[in-house]
C-alpha cells in the first residue's frame, strides 16, 4: 500500500515560540512518523523545500524511494460550497471600506501573523495624519487575549479599525471586492491563501518577504520586511506614494 501524507507547513518546528509547546512537541512527533511511509504532498514548492531541509538537519532517515511532491492551492469560492450569512451592519462597513484606502488582513490571529506589528504600524500612520484603513478579518487564535483586548478597546475601532472575528464566505467576498489592498505580514506560511484570492479580486499586494510568497505573487507584489512597527510604517507610506501615483 502506498501512503502519502499532506504537510501544509513545517511552523511549529520553525517558529515554535509561537505555539503552544503541546502543538509543537505533537508536531514533531507527526513528522517523525511520517517519514516511514511512501512521500507527502506540500501545499508549495516552498514547503517542499522546507521539508527536505529539515530531513537534512536533523539527519532523518527516509526510504530511497520517498516521494517528495507539491502542489499549490486554489480560492474558487464559488465552486467550493461557500458559507453565507451577512451581518446586521455589513451596509454600513462596506460604505466605509469603499470610500477610504483599506488594508485588509485576513486570517486567524497567531502571533506569527503579525497583527500586532501591523496595528503598532497603523497607530504610527495615524499619528502621522494618514487617514487609512485597517481591517482585520479572523477568529481569535492561541495566546491573542491581550491583542483582542487592546483592538476591542481602541479608540478607532468602528472607524479606522475594524475587526470581523468570523465572517462567511458571502461576506468575505464583499470585503475583498471593496478593500483597497491586502497586507499580509505573517512571518511564515505553507501557502497564504490570501494572497491567491486577493489576485481573483484583482486586489494589489503588500506582502513580508518570505519564499513562500514569492514563489506565488513573484513580481506582482509589494515586499518589506522587518519586524519594528517603524519599519512597517515607513514601507505602508512608501506604498501609499506609489498607489497614488497609479504604479
Amino acid at each position: 500500500v502506498i501512503i502519502y501524507f499532506v504537510v501544509y507547513d513545517l511552523l511549529p518546528v520553525r517558529f515554535p515560540w509561537h505555539f503552544p509547546e503541546r502543538t509543537v512537541k505533537a508536531h514533531r512527533k507527526w513528522l517523525d512518523v511520517i517519514c516511514r511511509f511512501s512521500g507527502i504532498l506540500c501545499d508549495s514548492r516552498s514547503a517542499a523545500m522546507d521539508f527536505q531541509l529539515w530531513l537534512k538537519e536533523n539527519n532523518k532517515k527516509v526510504a530511497d524511494e520517498f516521494d517528495i511532491q507539491w502542489f499549490h492551492c486554489g480560492g474558487d469560492f464559488e465552486n467550493s460550497l461557500p458559507t453565507s450569512g451577512l451581518p446586521r451592519q455589513t451596509d454600513r462597513i462596506q460604505e466605509k471600506i469603499r470610500n477610504s484606502i483599506t488594508f485588509l488582513m485576513v486570517g486567524t490571529l497567531e502571533a506569527r501573523k503579525a497583527h500586532k506589528q501591523v496595528l503598532d504600524a497603523f497607530e504610527i500612520l495615524w499619528k502621522q495624519g494618514k487617514d487609512v484603513v485597517l481591517i482585520i478579518v479572523g477568529k481569535e487564535g492561541w495566546n491573542m487575549s491581550q491583542l483582542v483586548d487592546r483592538i476591542n478597546e481602541h479608540d478607532e475601532l468602528g472607524k479606522r479599525l475594524f475587526w470581523l472575528n468570523r465572517v462567511s464566505d458571502e461576506y468575505l467576498d464583499k470585503i475583498y471586492t471593496v478593500s483597497t489592498v491586502l497586507l499580509h505580514a505573517s512571518e511564515g506560511e505553507g501557502f497564504g491563501l490570501p494572497v491567491l484570492e486577493s489576485v481573483k479580486y484583482e486586489k494589489p499586494l503588500i506582502l513580508r518577504d518570505i519564499p513562500v510568497f514569492r514563489e506565488i505573487a513573484g513580481e506582482s507584489a509589494f515586499y518589506f520586511s522587518g519586524l519594528s512597527p517603524e519599519e512597517m510604517a515607513d514601507k505602508i507610506a512608501e506604498w501609499l506614494v506609489l498607489f497614488e501615483k497609479g504604479v
